[in-house]
């Protein structure tokens, strides 16, 4: 009976450090290879596969691929330590690739966390796709066709070549009309699907002769000739049509919101060019294309922030308004507030014949509801602008609104206001309010920067 207990648990000892093996070799600190004593995790491979490998994919298939990945692994590392051994790790040019590398992925992971919000297109979306686009699937075509692009656009000179093109010349004969005048050209023999090709050029392809040159400009940019050699048939349908639809609508919400994710981007930075990219002294730039703030947007967004800096302060103003004006209901008696405590000069004088107050129930609940309200409106206000403007210019806004507000709220001292009873003060609460909430629904019917 020893001898089977001690059995049975020599077999429990084997199993459980087979286990713990098991769950190391699959922890990603955990080594997957030793190249020269440097490690190579299996965190990395892990990294590298879900990038490589499509979800779905039988385990087999992800055995062989996480293979590939770690042979792969295997050889940088290697050709890494050579390049230490040459001392290729002191070049300048490591160092700006190292600060590139670390550039792109950083780029890679912020367009990734942009546009995480894309939500995934539905068959019903992708097949009303397919159905209403037809050029892109039932009717999709492969065309072979040359692509001859000329720099600049020289209208006397295009106009000959026109006229030449008339007459029947061929491509060769034209393309020695741009050898002899020295233009820069270059040709690309291209295959590509409609769905690839603009739509623009696609139906200008499709509209010319096969083997016959075309001759076009692109507004003053640059000109070209095009000459379609074969068009051929290649649709897509079914299932293919369908996982190809999805893919083009996933692709074109994604490109959609990184462009409008760019361009807030652009227009709230600092861009700077000096040297050849530095603007002329007419103040216009020196090359074109070059990424640059949207000078008009800016000063719109400037205003409206503002704007929605003031509609904040006022909102405090009122406010404190009606804080003094229901501390005037509350009290029975004149009350200001003040920034900081004062103990020479009370509010109002007392006598040893005063008695102490107290409001109404119904008065204390009216007040209660109402600040209640203003505490809400104020804070769904500040909610919504921190959208819009930094914590610094919301502080700055509710700073200024106290300042203001307990400046305006000297107004009730007047021998014209002390007089007023309950009932005027009640009503004037309900009136300082209507602007903060008024404040509010402006914010929410003019959102934006």
């Amino acid at each position: 009976m020893k001898i089977l207990s001690g059995i049975f648990w020599v077999l429990v000892l084997f199993v459980v450090s087979g286990c713990s093996s098991q769950s190391a070799k699959e922890s990603p600190g955990s080594v997957a290879a030793v190249v020269n004593g440097v490690e190579i995790t299996h965190g990395e491979i892990e990294y590298f596969a879900r990038k490589s490998v499509p979800p779905g994919a039988a385990t087999a298939e992800t055995i062989e691929q996480k293979k590939a990945i770690l042979a792969n692994l295997v050889r940088m590392e290697l050709l890494a330590q050579k390049a230490q051994e040459m001392g290729l790790d002191k070049d300048p040019d490591f160092t700006l690739a190292l600060y590139e590398a670390r550039r792109q992925v950083l780029a890679g992971m912020a367009e990734s966390k942009l546009v995480k919000d894309v939500k995934p297109v539905t068959s019903e979306t992708a097949n009303s796709l397919v159905e209403n686009n037809p050029r892109l699937f039932s009717n999709r075509k492969l065309l072979v066709y040359d692509e001859i692009l000329i720099q600049g656009v020289d209208v006397p000179f295009l106009e000959s070549m026109i006229s030449m093109n008339e007459k029947g010349a061929t491509e060769e004969q034209l393309i020695e009309v741009l050898n002899s005048r020295k233009k820069v050209f270059q040709k690309t023999t291209r295959s590509q699907t409609s769905d690839k090709i603009q739509p623009v050029i696609l139906d200008v392809l499709l509209k010319s002769t096969p083997n016959r040159p075309i001759i076009a400009r692109v507004e003053d940019k640059f000109s070209m000739i095009l000459m379609l050699h074969k068009v051929l048939p290649v649709p897509l349908q079914g299932a293919q049509a369908t996982q190809a639809a999805m893919s083009m609508a996933y692709a074109q919400q994604r490109n959609v919101l990184m462009a409008k994710s760019m361009t807030e981007l652009l227009n709230n930075a600092k861009i700077t060019y000096y040297g050849d990219y530095a603007k002329t002294s007419a103040g216009e730039q020196k090359v074109t294309g070059l990424p640059v703030p949207d000078q008009q947007r800016a000063a719109r967004k400037t205003y409206k922030s503002v704007g929605y800096g003031a509609i904040l302060s006022v909102s405090v103003i009122f406010a404190m308004l009606v804080l003094t004006a229901s501390m005037r209901i509350l009290r029975g008696g004149l009350w200001l507030p003040r920034l900081w405590p004062s103990s020479s000069i009370p509010d109002e004088p007392k006598t040893q014949y005063e008695w102490a107050y107290e409001a109404y129930k119904i008065e204390k609940f009216y007040i209660g509801f109402m600040a209640l309200v203003i505490i809400a409106v104020l804070a769904f206000e500040i909610y919504l602008l921190a959208q819009y403007l930094p914590i610094p210019g919301i502080i700055a806004s509710v700073l200024s609104g106290v300042l203001l507000g307990v400046a305006g709220s000297r107004v009730f001292s007047l021998a014209v206001l002390k007089g007023l009873s309950h009932k005027v003060y009640a009503v004037l609460v309900v009136v300082f309010t209507v602007p903060v909430v008024f404040g509010l629904l402006f914010i929410m019917t003019h959102p934006g920067v």
